[in-house]
């Protein structure tokens, strides 16, 4: 999961910077709000102090969250197993493999 939040991070990233490298990107973003990096810096460090202390504020709000989290974990988890065998099968030259989430037992 934390893949997912640092892949959609990195993304937006990327998103914002592609209008500075587009020259006629300029015209649209001249009437755009101006973007005060110092500023926005420190809004975002708050913001980011305030929900480390919201599990003492609201322990109810992470347990629950945790439990959100570990469901969508375990549909990830079923979802990569599904992509897995579907790729498996239309890629493989033979049988496709048998994937049961256990690990083989060690002696």
């Amino acid at each position: 999961m934390w893949f997912l939040i640092k892949g959609s991070f990195w993304f937006s990233l990327v998103l914002i910077a592609l209008p500075f490298l587009d020259t006629e990107s300029g015209n649209a973003l001249d009437e755009a709000p101006p973007l005060e990096v110092g500023q926005s810096m420190a809004a975002a460090a708050e913001a980011f102090a305030d929900i480390k202390q919201i599990c003492v504020r609201k322990p109810d709000i992470c347990e629950t969250g945790s439990e959100t989290f570990a469901a969508l974990g375990l549909r990830a988890k079923e979802g990569a197993r599904i992509a897995y065998r579907f790729l498996d099968t239309k890629f493989s030259d033979g049988e496709p493999d048998l994937v049961t989430g256990s690990l083989p037992e060690t002696n």
